[in-house]
Parts: structure tokens; C-alpha cells; sequence
């Protein structure tokens, strides 16, 4: 069955990753700020996708209002250019929002990298990844000269010229590789972080999973790969174009969502129970001030009393006597009353009530 408006359908996808971006984004906020008392610049690069994603997700729902997704036949004339308008500006949010999510993922995990050659893949992808998305950023918003021509295009009487379609495709799938390539380092690369960390076998598992959902996203930027030539498409593009806008919304809440969700483990841990004295959980290695720290059982030591002795001492200058009181040592190896009389048998230790606990001290 063939639907004549795929509108609602971009709207739904477009709400449904937005509400869930803005709900992980959120919670990783929250425990940042309230829990951790921590807010590092990946916090902030989070933050500045999700803006960016509202942004997009506004842009999308506006482009809807205006005809995206019906056939070109059942827009009037004078929406097409409004159409045009809003994809030439969501081009432009999805190109930012993706690259600041993955930076969001690559400086997270830069702070907890141990090995040269670790931090060494990581800094050569970033940095490829930047150089090319601020190359593709500008491509996007100077394809057309005048820029206003992109939009003006169908539009009787308007003058102006675009690069060929078989560059802008070219680049495009140039991007959408080095973001799917991206993703799959991002993922994969916290496998390698854990291999030397003292954990279970368990732990590692877990740990290095969560760490890895960076590469979900990759899997829409794939099946996003067939429909780039959409972006060109001259015939019915209001109604073709929506496969690359569905997938592209996919794409960027996917990569939101994963970068966050790895955050929120102190959050799950209070929820459903953590205890941080069977597990001490160590301070966020993003700190201003990096600290060792050492987990090493203490003894607390308590007594009850054992009896009583008056100990009487010196008269004051005055000459009236102190009143008397008892006074107890109590040592590691003895415990001894002080008396200024006759010396007295030592009296039985009391006893000693230890409690083994794990406590976590700052070295350093």
C-alpha cells in the first residue's frame, strides 16, 4: 500500500528520538551535577547536541508544516521554497549535532585512556573527524551561489548555480564513511581500555559494553548509506526525500542517546540498590585534581568498662584536694591505670569489639 503523505511518519520518528535524547541527556545532567558534583566539557558537548538536535527536530517538524513528505503534485508552489528552506537548514543542524556527539564520546573516552597508542587512535580520529565535518558544514551552506538560490532553484526567474550533484553525492558519502568508521572506533576501542583493569571477567564485559553503545548509532548511519542519493534527487524530492530524513533523525538520537547512556551507572546504582560499601565505587577520573585512591580495611575498637579506680593526686595550691577521678589508657598491646599510691596489679584488658569495614582514603 502506497501512503501519498509520509509526514506523520517523519513526525513520529523525529518526537520519538527527541523525547528519548532529551530524557538520557537530562538524567546524565542530573547525575554530573548532583551526584558526581562534576560537570567536565564532554558535559557541556552533550548538552550542545541536544540544543542542536531540538534545533534540528524544529526544523524538521516545520519542513513538515510546509509539505515534506507529500508528493510534489499536492504542495502549492509557494511552500516549495519554504520546503527547500527548512531541509537546507536541517542539512546544516544534522552536520553540527553530529559532530559534536562525537566528540561528546571521544573525550570521554580520552580522559580514561591509559596507553599511548590509545590516546594516539583516538586524537587522529577526532581530529580527522573534525577537519572534514567543518569542510562538509561549509559545503552544505555555500553549495549554491547565492546561497538563497538553493531554495529559489524552482522557482521561475531565479539565477544562480550549484555544484554538481555527483560532487555534493561524492562528498556526502564520504562523510557518511568517516562517521560510520567513527562510530565503529568510538565502540570498539573501550574493549582495549579494560583488557588491563583489575576487574571480573564480568566486569569487564559490562563495563566495555556500555562504554561501547557509542557504536549503536553507526548502525543507522549503514542503512542510511543507500538513500544519500536522495539528497539530489530532482524528480518528486518533497515525497523521496524522506527515507534520508528518517534515517538521518535515527542517526543523530541514536548517537545522543549512546553517548549518555553510559553516564547514568551511579544513577542505576542508587536506584535499584548499589551498595558503595561492598563496592567502593571510585571518584570520576575527570576530576580538576587527579587523586589515588586506596581501598583498605580499618579496625574500630570499643570497650566496655571494666570496674572502677580511684586515683587520688596532689593537693592544689590552695590546699584543697582534687576531686577524685578515674582515668583509663588504653593501648595496642596493654591498657594500664595511672595511680600516684602503691602500685597495683594490672588489671584485665577489656574487651575489644572489632569491626572489619572497607573504607576508601584519599592518598595524596
Amino acid at each position: 500500500m502506497v501512503v501519498d503523505d509520509r509526514g506523520p511518519q517523519l513526525a513520529a520518528v523525529t518526537l520519538f528520538f527527541l523525547g528519548l535524547a532529551a530524557l538520557i541527556v537530562s538524567l546524565r545532567c542530573y547525575v554530573r551535577l548532583y551526584i558526581l558534583k562534576v560537570f567536565q566539557v564532554e558535559d557541556w558537548l552533550a548538552v550542545a547536541s541536544m540544543a542542536c538536535f531540538i534545533a534540528y527536530a524544529t526544523i524538521v517538524m516545520q519542513s513538515i508544516s510546509y509539505g515534506a513528505g507529500k508528493h510534489l503534485d499536492a504542495v502549492p508552489v509557494e511552500q516549495i521554497p519554504l520546503a527547500l528552506k527548512a531541509r537546507w537548514a536541517g542539512e546544516l543542524a544534522y552536520v553540527v549535532t553530529s559532530m559534536f556527539t562525537k566528540f561528546t564520546v571521544g573525550l570521554f573516552l580520552l580522559r580514561i585512556c591509559s596507553r599511548a597508542w590509545q590516546k594516539s587512535v583516538l586524537c587522529t580520529t577526532l581530529l580527522v573527524c573534525l577537519v572534514y565535518h567543518v569542510f562538509y558544514t561549509f559545503m552544505t551552506a555555500f553549495q549554491c551561489q547565492p546561497v538563497s538560490f538553493y531554495w529559489l532553484k524552482y522557482t521561475p526567474g531565479a539565477i544562480g548555480k550549484c555544484w554538481s550533484d555527483d560532487l555534493v553525492i561524492g562528498c556526502t558519502y564520504v562523510a557518511a564513511t568517516i562517521n560510520a568508521t567513527t562510530d565503529w572506533i568510538l565502540g570498539l576501542l573501550p574493549i582495549a581500555l579494560v583488557q588491563n583493569l583489575g576487574l571480573s571477567g564480568r566486569s569487564k564485559i559490562l563495563v566495555s559494553g556500555t562504554l561501547a553503545l557509542g557504536s549503536i548509532a553507526s548502525s543507522a548511519t549503514i542503512v542510511r548509506i543507500p538513500y544519500i542519493w536522495q539528497l539530489t534527487q530532482p524528480g518528486d524530492f518533497m515525497y523521496e526525500f524522506t527515507d534520508l530524513a528518517i534515517w538521518s533523525t535515527a542517526e543523530v538520537g541514536l548517537g545522543i542517546v549512546a553517548s549518555s547512556i553510559a553516564t547514568l551507572r551511579p544513577l542505576v546504582r542508587r536506584v535499584f540498590g548499589g551498595s558503595s560499601s561492598s563496592s567502593p565505587s571510585l571518584p570520576s577520573s575527570s576530576r580538576h585534581h587527579s587523586r589515588s585512591y586506596t581501598a583498605r580495611p580499618f579496625y574500630h575498637y570499643s570497650w566496655r568498662r571494666s570496674g572502677t579506680v580511684a586515683v587520688h593526686h596532689s593537693r592544689t595550691r590552695s590546699g584543697s584536694p582534687k576531686e577524685e577521678q578515674e582515668y583509663y589508657r588504653m593501648g595496642r598491646g596493654s591498657w594500664r591505670r595511672e595511680s600516684s599510691g602503691e602500685a597495683e596489679a594490672e588489671p584485665k584488658m577489656p574487651e575489644l569489639v572489632r569491626l572489619r569495614e572497607m573504607r576508601v582514603e584519599g592518598c595524596g
